[in-house]
């Protein structure tokens, strides 16, 4: 009933009614009979497509419709209600069968696990409810939801495919029209042809190329958009991003990903799918002209008779080629796939390069550097050889298979018509149906090395969404570390333990309390677990056991020792993680000034990368400016002042509590110095066995 009640089901329903009118209405000419028994067919289809995934589900819908208009269109020519131009132009009565053939063919790949990965990428963008994106404009208004403009994007692009191969079709009938009007020298009958079916035919075809590939560019964008949004909103989101390194799913540089592997995946899904499409309308079309042509076809130079010799010769042909392809060329999905990583691998030193450069130069490490850089991109050509002598291997049989199956139909056909059984029309028509078959069935080997790399990225963004899962998982797991609001008014943890990725126990903390207002220093050895228990307080270690309460409603900032400084403005920098029309000008200045950083206060819209600009204590103090501006109800600062002097963090210190009255103070030090602007210490002592604890000492007086 559920299926009754979608738009597949409405549809197929309507599609049974005109099958069952085309059957059964006397007196009305019409298709032949499998024609009208295909709609049931059809129907059939379309119901048991209700639960298909988004994508492909439009490719069923469409050749559901695509039925309708070609069974239609040729009844209408019967009848004489077209104009005898435009029937001209209509492709053969079987082409609406082959509708069906397709509409059947995409429910069965469905089942196909590499199918399945692919459309779990592509179904949540024609799934999506959201608004059509508003900064694009081509096609915006062609659905009230982004996930409708898609899928009516992705259907026009099949009807105009569909389009295309019924011009195909209707040319190889024109070429067969055309040499039998050269053959029986009708000059009447070669002008018809070139100025009444091959003039229109060309301006069709010339008019649709154009529109195809402005409706391809811009579906490309609009699911581009839409899918690289969610991707970075979904890696960003939670600290997802954080965590996928614990994971174990192999998701490295995921800015590749984000940015190249998407890009790719949508331009390889739309080509593949859509080509795949014509391919497979090209086979069946012409396969049934095929058959028709060696109906009663003699082996040459015998009497045997041999019924659509032609196709069973053309099946088997690319049978045998598409095994060897495979064989000789499966290696380049696992070749493919590598050379990303290595690029990638390569790309991210280099930029990391960029980044530490006046730490490389300080070190003299340029020597370091350019030998880490030589391995990296040694492994670069040692794997793009191995692409390299593969495709050699690869390019070699399906250019000598290419080149045999020219010469093929005309040696077969040649006797049949040098015996006059053919006329000339038949016999070019015969080459021209074979090489069309021939090139469907070759679809795999032609594009054995697209469908090797388009395998390759599939699995590289597949195994990132499920790093994305598994690292969302982390957040969201009830029986390890758990996050609450329980708390009035203090940060506390009961029956804490935390552990690092390889499952090792560092942390135990059963009644750690932060009190609200009362500023507290944490001590304790280097990997003694104070950094991760900050983390654990964030919400963002997902490592452990035990409970976290904060206020509820409280917000809170975490300081680390080196701070995140993003590219841009300066303002941008100091306003981060907050976006600067949340602040204005003034206060920003201000901040900066306090923060002990007055020279940088005019300077807020120099773009720059300040990460390189600034030193280690200028960093530190940007961030600090941060917190003035933010004024969150908790700060927690994990050695956020190592880089300054003494008196610099004496000062930092005064500052913030002055201008801080309402923000608990949380810091990770080492100096002794910080103990007096801190009413509390906890201190993180071993247990033994590896462990250590927080244990609160004696209360220190604040500084004034």
């Amino acid at each position: 009933m559920a299926a009754l009640r979608s738009g597949l089901g409405l549809q197929a329903v309507l599609t049974a009614l005109a099958a069952l009118v085309l059957l059964a209405a006397p007196g009305v000419p019409s298709p032949p009979l499998y024609v009208s028994l295909a709609g049931f067919a059809m129907a059939g289809i379309l119901l048991a497509s209700a639960n298909l995934s988004a994508y492909l589900k439009v490719f069923v819908a469409v050749y559901g419709i695509g039925y309708l208009v070609l069974a239609g269109g040729k009844t209408l020519a019967a009848m004489s209600l077209l104009p005898p131009t435009l029937a001209a132009l209509l492709p053969p009565a079987f082409a609406a069968t082959g509708a069906v053939v397709f509409g059947g063919l995409v429910l069965a790949i469905s089942y196909l696990k590499p199918i399945r990965a692919i459309t779990l990428i592509a179904d949540p963008y024609f799934a999506s409810r959201e608004a059509p994106t508003a900064e694009i404009g081509p096609f915006r208004f062609f659905g009230n939801t982004e996930g409708k403009v898609g899928q009516r994007l992705v259907a026009l692009s099949i009807f105009i495919t569909f389009a295309q191969v019924a011009l195909q079709l209707r040319l190889n009938f024109w070429f067969r029209d055309l040499f039998n009007a050269l053959q029986e020298y009708n000059a009447d009958a070669f002008w018809y042809q070139l100025v009444w079916i091959f003039a229109p035919l060309a301006t069709v075809w010339v008019v649709v190329g154009m529109f195809d590939t402005f409706v391809d560019a811009s579906l490309h964008l609009r699911w581009r958009t839409w899918l690289t949004r969610s991707f970075y909103e979904r890696w960003l989101d939670g600290g997802t991003h954080y965590r996928i390194p614990f994971t174990g799913e192999h998701a490295d540089n995921p800015d590749q990903r984000i940015q190249s592997d998407v890009n790719l995946f949508i331009s390889q899904t739309t080509t593949l799918s859509i080509r795949l499409l014509s391919q497979a309308a090209t086979l069946v079309s012409f396969m049934v002209i095929l058959w028709g042509l060696s109906r009663d076809f003699v082996l040459p130079f015998t009497d045997t008779v041999v019924p659509g010799f032609l196709v069973w010769l053309v099946v088997g042909y690319a049978l045998v080629g598409t095994w060897l392809t495979h064989v000789i060329g499966r290696p380049l999905i696992g070749l493919d796939f590598r050379q990303e990583k290595v690029e990638a691998d390569f790309r991210f030193s280099l930029a990391r390069s960029r980044i530490y450069s006046e730490q490389i130069a300080l070190l003299r490490g340029e020597r370091a550097e350019n030998v880490r850089l030589k391995s990296l991109f040694h492994e670069i050509i040692d794997n793009y050889l191995g692409i390299i002598y593969r495709r050699i291997k690869l390019g070699s049989f399906t250019l000598s298979y290419s080149q045999i199956s020219v010469v093929f139909p005309y040696i077969l056909a040649a006797p049949s018509y040098f015996l006059k059984k053919i006329t000339l029309g038949q016999f070019q028509q015969t080459g021209d149906a074979f090489s069309s078959v021939q090139s469907s069935l070759s679809f795999f080997i032609n594009s054995y090395v697209t469908i090797a790399a388009y395998k390759a990225n599939t699995n590289r963004l597949g195994s990132f969404k499920r790093a994305m899962t598994l690292a969302e998982a982390y957040s969201a797991a009830t029986d390890g570390l758990g996050h609450g609001n329980a708390s009035k008014a203090d940060v506390t943890a009961t029956g804490l333990t935390l552990a690092l990725p390889d499952g090792r126990t560092i942390v135990t903390a059963d009644g750690l309390s932060l009190t609200k207002g009362a500023a507290t220093l944490l001590t304790g050895p280097s990997g003694s677990g104070k950094s991760t228990l900050f983390r654990a307080i964030a919400g963002i270690w997902p490592f452990g056991k035990g409970r976290i309460d904060v206020p509820a409603g409280q917000s809170a900032l975490v300081l680390p020792q080196r701070p995140y400084i993003p590219l841009g403005t300066l303002r941008g920098a100091v306003c981060y993680p907050n976006t600067t029309d949340q602040f204005p000008d003034a206060a920003i200045r201000e901040a900066l000034v306090a923060a002990q950083l007055p020279a940088l206060a005019d300077r807020l819209d120099e773009v720059d990368a300040w990460d390189q600009r600034l030193s280690g204590g200028e960093q530190q103090r940007l961030a600090i400016a941060r917190a003035v501006l933010a004024k969150p109800e908790w700060l927690f600062l994990d050695e956020s002042t190592t880089a300054l002097d003494e008196a610099s963090e004496a000062g930092i210190y005064r500052m913030l509590r002055e201008r801080l009255p309402g923000t608990t103070i949380v810091s990770i030090g080492h100096r002794s110095t910080l103990h007096a602007y801190h009413e509390r210490r906890v201190d993180m002592q071993a247990t033994g066995d590896g462990l250590f604890s927080p244990r609160e000492l004696r209360a220190v007086a604040p500084a004034e």
